[in-house]
């Protein structure tokens, strides 16, 4: 049964590459036929680029970068920025906000940018992660 099944598999692929290939060899006909063959690989690779990047690594990254900002801008208006009380009690205010917000906006921002990423380089590390390439 196993051979069977894998004898079709063998055939149809041939058959799919041998009906292909004359097209691909061409450049300007190769691209809606490549097109067509890339678009569900892409279409993976951009959604699990947007989940991990929209609901992992852009919020971490986010949440942290606005604790910081939030953080920092209280304790300005607190009177000094690098004052170890002016940080200490601009924490529970600035920080507490920059973290939730930075958290909701990386959500958003973590998407778009693994969708984006994702389907211009399916499954690479780039789709991943919210830091932009070099």
């Amino acid at each position: 049964m196993k051979n069977k099944t894998l004898g079709r598999f063998i055939l149809s692929a041939t058959l799919l590459a041998s009906a292909t290939a004359p097209a691909m060899a061409l450049d300007y006909e190769a691209k809606p036929i490549m097109w067509c063959i890339q678009a569900p690989l892409r279409t993976v690779g951009a959604l699990t680029g947007a989940a991990v990047s929209g609901g992992v690594s852009g919020p971490i990254d986010d949440s942290y970068h606005w604790f910081l900002k939030g953080t920092q801008h209280v304790a300005g208006k607190f009177g000094d920025e690098e004052g170890a009380g002016q940080i200490a009690a601009a924490v529970p205010i600035g920080g507490t906000v920059g973290f939730g917000l930075g958290a909701l906006h990386g959500v958003y921002r973590g998407f778009f940018h693994g969708w984006k990423k994702g389907w211009e380089k399916p499954f690479s590390r780039w789709s991943y992660i919210t830091m932009e390439e070099k």
